[in-house]
């Protein structure tokens, strides 16, 4: 049974509150029932005490518990519940926050916080045990205590009701630190000091985070001044050592990350002035798909306000590569930017290319670059929207690894803007495509919101030109698309096949682009390519290019040749010389990675009236192609004696499907299939017996006849 205090006025107004130092008048005043309870019961200071409680000082409270002990014997096991309602301070609030005190000389005490709200986050049931409870005037302390609640740790604290000042220390682990000092009075201080403070509790108080904190630890202090009239200061600085994070996608991970972090904050009226200062000085992350080492320093200030947070000036410097410079206002109710800029010094090339480029670009065929120079980036935006940007380029130059192209001297000025049509200007000293050399361009350029245009480039191709028009730009939904019309000069033959490492020939190569067009990684020509070469004409068809800069490009045509003069064909070759027209077509042609996979393919004599002569070399080099070549036995006896012979008809054709190509002639035959067929004099005829011969093969014979290795035997 609980000694309770008697409700009415008469003793409500015999428990005076008075000052802290008059301790034993209040005791005198006390009522009977409090201070001569039954030994071994609870004392209960319930509802009509509580409504006195919540609105006396502070000191009074003490003043309370300071009668509850000297009422007591020390002997005698006794027990105390104060329930204290609602406390709050700088940067906390606690709900139905209870006292019990018991033990001997009521020297244990238990705090339960039912809600407790700080750094923008809510806890329940939240439990302070202290072993070694201290009561001296108006300082409530405890050396000896534990916290169980959204952590669990030793603690010991002190806290004064009087003037609101007091410390609290917690150690969670070994060599981990925490201290909380306050100052109250009208200007209020907190002091929050911490060390060897593990990383990974942050996830105790932003649970939403990306990725787990594995390791490192942080040291710090934060400083908070509070004073009238809402007006608040915050400042700190944390230091970071040997952090490491991942999440379980693997996209995101880092390890021995070191830095520091510097804060200050003033707030007044709902407004908060702002500056941050930030290095990375040590460690490596992958964030997908970009990948960094150390090396990059922020300063930034700005404003905050209850819808709006406002960077007036921010700068990223990154060693190495250079800064770059930004503000912005960002609508907090809209979560977008209301307006923003940001622009760069002269970034390097190289470093800019390797650390952010190369990840985003991967399996492209501009994952593996070579880059030097310089360049410069800004842009602007309003309500969200990208409103206007540049990009200058100052002797850029970029390399495939791969050999498939390659960009020197590169300066150019691309401006753009929402809207409106703006006026740019490109050059390049030189280029290189699959080797082919290309001389230098420039071009005005029209850029609008949604396309670049030129209307006429000239581009030097070794002795010719390439002249283009029509070019045209465009940013579709799936990727970069362009179109362009274009016609070629006479090129050197010779000259266009010794750089693509095959055998010279006589003559020059012409024709011209109906439209060429780019688009969704597929590179397609529209209409008839038209050639002229070897004073007769190719025509292709169908031309279409997957990825024609990736890894595998494949390529798909169909090939008609006409009149082309056998003469300017073989003249150079160890081939020997045929003198003629033939006529060629290639069905169906498919290449992968440049490599032929499939063709229906057929040579033949062109029809007409022309002079047809075949050298001696040529027959064997044409009956070598053919397997073990054959003619009869007068034949035979011919070639010993006749350097050319006349013929009436030769051709080859060629269906090439898994690596094997089935051969064929003019004109079958049970034993084999006739190559050339003779005619005039004197005459004979080549045949081939080997119909089915491997494509790898075949090149090898070509190659050794080119070569002049292999002198065939003619049967």
């Amino acid at each position: 049974m609980s000694a309770r205090i008697p409700r009415g006025k008469r003793h409500l107004a015999t428990y005076k509150w008075l000052p802290v130092p008059d301790v034993t008048r209040t005791i005198h005043s006390a009522p009977a029932a409090l201070r001569a309870a039954p030994r071994g019961r609870t004392r209960t200071l319930s509802e009509p005490v509580l409504p006195i409680v919540r609105s006396a000082r502070a000191a009074s409270l003490a003043a309370l518990l300071a009668a509850a002990l000297a009422g007591s014997s020390a002997a005698v096991t006794r027990s105390i519940e104060l329930a204290l309602g609602a406390v709050s301070g700088p940067g906390f609030a606690a709900k139905a926050v209870r006292l019990e005190l018991d033990g001997t000389g009521l020297a244990r005490a238990k705090l339960r916080i039912q809600e407790l709200e700080a750094l923008e986050h809510r806890w329940r049931d939240v439990t302070v045990s202290c072993s070694a409870f201290r009561l001296e005037r108006s300082v409530i302390a405890c050396d000896d205590g534990r916290l169980d609640g959204p952590a669990s740790a030793p603690l010991a604290f002190q806290y004064d009701l009087a003037t609101g000042g007091g410390r609290l220390v917690l150690t969670p682990g070994a060599g981990e630190r925490w201290q909380l000092e306050l100052t109250g009075g009208a200007e209020r201080r907190a002091v929050l000091t911490f060390s060897g403070a593990p990383v990974a509790r942050l996830h105790d108080v932003v649970p939403e985070l990306p990725v787990r904190l594995s390791a490192g630890t942080a040291d710090g202090v934060l400083r908070a001044e509070f004073g009238a009239r809402g007006r608040a200061q915050v400042e700190g600085e944390t230091t970071l050592r040997e952090v490491a994070f991942s999440d379980a996608a693997g996209l995101r991970a880092g390890e021995g990350i070191a830095g520091r972090i510097a804060l200050h904050a003033l707030t007044e009226r709902d407004v908060w002035q702002w500056r941050i200062n930030a290095a990375w000085s040590a460690g490596e992350m992958y964030w997908s798909p970009v990948y960094s080492k150390a090396g990059y320093r922020l300063t930034a200030n700005g404003a905050l306000t209850p819808g709006v947070l406002e960077v007036e000036r921010a700068t990223l410097a990154a060693d190495g590569l250079g800064e770059a410079r930004a503000s912005a206002s960002w609508d907090r109710a809209a979560q977008r930017f209301a307006r923003a800029r940001a622009e760069t010094g002269e970034l390097a090339a190289a470093p800019l290319y390797a650390r952010f480029l190369k990840p985003l670009l991967g399996e492209t065929a501009f994952g593996e670059l070579q880059a030097e120079g310089r360049l410069r980036v800004s842009a602007s935006w309003q309500d969200g929207r990208l409103a206007a940007g540049e990009l200058v380029l100052e002797d850029l130059s970029v390399a495939d690894a791969r050999g498939r192209f390659a960009l020197f001297g590169v300066y150019a000025t691309l401006p753009w803007q929402d809207g409106a049509r703006t006026e740019g200007r490109i050059g390049i000293a030189g280029a290189e495509l699959q080797r082919l050399p290309i001389g230098a361009v420039g071009a005005a350029l029209a850029i609008g919101p949604e396309d670049v245009r030129a209307d006429r480039l000239v581009v030097p191709v070794l002795t010719g030109l390439l002249t283009l028009s029509d070019l045209r730009l465009r940013n579709a939904a799936d990727g970069l698309a362009w179109q362009v019309r274009g016609d070629l000069s006479p090129v050197p033959l010779d000259l266009l096949l010794a750089h693509f490492g095959l055998p010279a020939m006589q003559g020059s190569v012409a024709g011209e682009i109906p439209r060429l067009r780019y688009e969704r990684s597929t590179l397609r020509v529209d209409g008839t390519l038209l050639m002229r070469v070897f004073d007769g004409t190719v025509t292709v068809t169908d031309l279409v290019v997957d990825n024609p800069l990736g890894l595998a490009p494949r390529l798909h045509a169909h090939l008609d040749a006409r009149a082309l003069d056998l003469e300017r064909i073989t003249r150079t070759f160890s081939f020997g010389y045929v003198t003629g027209k033939v006529d060629a077509r290639i069905d169906g042609l498919t290449l992968s990675n440049w490599r032929p996979v499939r063709f229906d393919a057929r040579i033949e004599s062109s029809p007409g009236d022309y002079r047809k002569r075949i050298s001696q070399k040529a027959v064997r080099s044409i009956s070598a192609l053919g397997g073990a070549g054959a003619a009869e036995a007068i034949e035979r006896g011919v070639l010993r004696f006749f350097d050319t012979f006349g013929y009436a008809k030769l051709g080859m054709s060629c269906t090439l499907r898994n690596g094997v190509c089935r051969m064929g002639g003019v004109e079958d035959l049970p034993q084999g299939y006739v190559l050339v067929q003779g005619g005039g004099v004197p005459a004979l005829n080549v045949l081939g017996y080997n119909r089915d011969v491997g494509w790898e093969e075949l090149l090898a014979r070509l190659k050794r006849v080119i070569d002049s290795n292999v002198e065939p035997t003619i049967q």
